[in-house]
């Protein structure tokens, strides 16, 4: 049946409200709905309490087609959604004895007897469409709520409740979806404000038919287009291209993408590798870098060379270098950057020294002042920053500030 379809989002768990844990889940699923044409009417954190659960539900159902739950399907007595959904549809809970053993294969697997709380994670609500978890131990599930409702459950793990709703949750909505639905692409863009940025767009020839919003996060203005109809792909797409073909220099992807992502693969397909020296930022670049899956294959490592004197032992800063022109300075910037291309024979090297805060250093320099620089077989690049926010802030948008100059750089060997 194809039909209207409005999601609200109900994250369930106590962790979430006490700060334990942060809610990623939310904002993941909004943005590939947005990205379907799907809308979100609301997010709601809820704790594990049975009334709270199903009086949440409730109110999600009178007002959207789906309410989509997401935690509360562990083994333990606080995960209670399989429970609130049961008691809020008046259906019972059943075994499903091909779940049960699953569930005992995989903790024999494990060189272990099955605890007998995991035995709950095998009831599901009766009338309802199991949703299989190949990652972890606990089933999702597509319920009918009603004419033209339903709730799913979803894990609350990332790791699990991401390929679960990729493979079978967003698939079963689109199909529900009316055929004259919002169609949307998001143009992720860095190095550009975003008033400039709008500047320049303004001298952009858009195809008439769709709506552009910019969204600035964490050192990036993101381009939300959206179109309606028949041809909205198509719309959207000639949209993107003339938005590459006007402002190249600084869009590094669509949708999902990362700028990490983007200099990863640039490095990768070009055959050339990449060596980092940090200071303020902690190893925080590393970090990003090999958070993508196939790193190894362009990134050679890191020296976190945070004290002068781990300057000295671990690049080679000579002394005097560093006490004419402090820590923080161009000159000290260039010549990590070079030392770390030299000591991992790297194609390129790169590097971050400033001060984070909330003080100054005993130079007296200001707080927020960074230096990037990059040294490769096309050259040299160094930047003086002025960042504001927290300590992790500036280390975060220093982070963001030399991938920018990376991707750059790169895209210009191309010309």
């Amino acid at each position: 049946m194809v039909m209207r379809v409005q999601v609200d989002l109900i994250c369930i768990g106590s962790e979430l409200l006490t700060g334990l844990v942060e809610n990623t889940n939310a904002g993941y699923i909004s943005r590939r709905l947005w990205s379907c044409g799907i809308p979100v009417r609301e997010q709601r954190v809820v704790p594990d309490s049975i009334p709270h659960i199903a009086g949440t539900l409730r109110e999600s159902l009178r007002c959207s087609e789906v309410a989509i739950c997401i935690g509360g399907l562990g083994p333990t007595d606080d995960d209670l959604t399989r429970e609130a959904v049961s008691e809020l549809l008046e259906r019972p809970l059943c075994l499903d004895r091909e779940w049960l053993l699953h569930l005992e294969q995989i903790f024999a697997h494990r060189g272990r007897p099955m605890p007998p709380a995991n035995r709950k994670q095998a009831l599901v609500i009766a009338g309802s469409r199991l949703v299989n978890n190949p990652r972890g131990t606990a089933p999702g599930a597509i319920i009918p709520a009603g004419e033209q409702r339903w709730i799913i459950l979803l894990p609350g793990p990332p790791a699990e409740m991401v390929p679960m709703f990729e493979e079978e949750i967003l698939p079963f909505l689109e199909a529900r979806c009316a055929k004259a639905k919002w169609r949307t692409k998001l143009v992720r863009t860095a190095g550009c404000g975003e008033s400039e940025l709008e500047d320049r767009i303004k001298k952009t020839v858009l195809p008439d038919g769709l709506s552009l919003s910019y969204v600035a996060s964490g050192g990036e203005v993101l381009l939300q287009l959206k179109s309606c109809g028949e041809a909205a792909s198509e719309l959207l797409e000639r949209a993107a291209a003339r938005l590459r073909g006007d402002l190249g220099q600084y869009i590094y992807g669509e949708g999902e993408e990362t700028l990490a992502g983007a200099v990863a693969a640039l490095f990768t397909e070009r055959r050339l590798t990449l060596a980092l020296a940090e200071s303020c930022s902690g190893g925080l670049l590393a970090d990003r870098l090999t958070d993508i899956p196939g790193s190894s294959h362009f990134f050679k490592g890191s020296l976190v060379a945070y004290s002068n004197e781990a300057k000295q032992e671990l690049l080679g800063i000579e002394a005097g270098l560093l006490e004419r022109e402090g820590a923080v300075s161009e000159a000290v910037a260039l010549s990590m950057a070079r030392s770390a291309r030299k000591k991992f024979n790297a194609s390129m090297g790169a590097a971050i020294t400033g001060i984070a805060g909330p003080e100054s250093d005993l130079s007296g320099k200001p707080v927020g002042l960074v230096f990037i620089a990059a040294a490769g077989p096309s050259g040299e690049r160094c930047r003086r920053l002025k960042l504001p926010g927290s300590r992790r802030a500036v280390k975060e948008r220093a982070v963001q500030a030399l991938l920018t100059m990376l991707w750059r750089m790169m895209h210009a060997e191309e010309q």
